[in-house]
């Protein structure tokens, strides 16, 4: 028998989106799967409309605002599913094999997650010069655990430690094994949180594989959600994440290594940030205004720091298991 897929969607403000994303995930050519939406915001509406489509595969779970890794977490709570995929409510499957690609991995027993691939056109996969240097390039860390992802690839690649954090699927033993994300407090790095968790559980010969057959359109400047482009202090809530993601997150994976490079740990989220700033996705504004971010990133730092540095207290609450439905499934030996 094929395995039940549980489709885990967070939602939040997006309900012209989150139906697009439900239409092209009903004409989905694989069977049997459910969908379970976390939908964080109180619209009365969307929660009618979706019930009117009448589908049993369809549960949605009206909460409070979790944020990006509670949600992930309430989502598997409620899963059902051998095989756990995710996608958020801003992005598209790119083709009606999105779920049957994930799946066709898991053949092999020691498949333990898949990654898929992002794409910015809705009609092809962007064209990848040089793919092979793509391929040996893309899922590694640097020495100071930033990873390196690149998920545009066009080539399989085998043995990556991390996914991409709305197109990848994962065997739901593996979260009962290893737990969830952790939560609260991060603005970015609940992925790698779980990634490290499962270097450390790894057992000989369990991998995760990029495959880009299991594209999924990649939609920028969709009203509603966190609005992290767009929000007031964008970029300050951009560094906000990158300092709490260095000093509670790989500080607490790798201590010794954070101890080590602890100088490099001070400036590098202002490095990342900038980066960022400056890259494809915030290519719609202008010369000035990232100029200005820029400048407000390396003013902001030193004061942003000193709220994390060397104080013991943290809000990011780890999560080493979690409660889920019915029997687990047993775990690749």
């Amino acid at each position: 028998m094929p395995p039940l897929v549980s489709v885990v969607v967070r939602s939040y403000k997006r309900p012209g989106p989150l139906r697009e994303l439900l239409a092209r995930l009903r004409r989905q050519t694989y069977d049997p799967f459910e969908i379970v939406i976390v939908e964080q915001s109180d619209d009365p509406e969307l929660g009618a409309d979706i019930s009117a489509l009448g589908d049993p595969r369809i549960h949605v779970l009206v909460r409070p605002p979790l944020g990006a890794a509670g949600a992930r977490n309430e989502g598997v709570r409620h899963a059902r599913g051998e095989i756990l995929a995710f996608i958020d409510d801003d992005d598209l499957p790119f083709a009606d094999d999105w779920i049957a690609a994930h799946v066709a991995n898991y053949d092999d027993p020691l498949c333990m997650g898949v990654s898929g691939r992002l794409t910015r056109r809705e009609d092809r996969p962007d064209p990848v010069r040089f793919p092979r240097l793509v391929r040996w390039l893309a899922f590694h860390y640097t020495i100071l655990r930033d990873p390196v992802t690149l998920p545009f690839g066009s080539l399989r690649k085998e043995g990556i430690t991390f996914y991409v954090g709305n197109n990848f699927s994962v065997r739901r033993s593996l979260v009962a094994r290893i737990g969830g994300w952790d939560e609260v407090g991060l603005g970015c790095g609940e992925e790698q949180s779980f990634a490290f968790k499962y270097e450390r559980s790894r057992r000989p010969g369990e991998y995760m594989v990029y495959d880009p057959r299991s594209a999924v359109y990649r939609r920028l400047g969709v009203d509603g959600g966190l609005d992290r482009r767009t929000r007031p202090g964008w970029h300050l809530s951009e560094l906000r994440g990158r300092i709490r993601y260095y000093h509670q997150v790989v500080g607490h994976y790798f201590p010794w290594r954070y101890r080590l490079l602890f100088p490099r740990y001070l400036v590098r989220p202002a490095e990342r940030v900038t980066a960022w700033i400056w890259c494809a996705d915030n290519a719609w504004r202008t010369v000035l205004d990232r100029c200005r971010a820029t400048r407000d990133v390396w003013a902001a730092l030193p004061r942003m720091t000193l709220d994390y540095v060397g104080d013991d207290r943290t809000d990011v609450r780890r999560v080493p298991h979690l409660s889920m439905p019915g029997q687990q499934a047993p775990e690749s030996q």
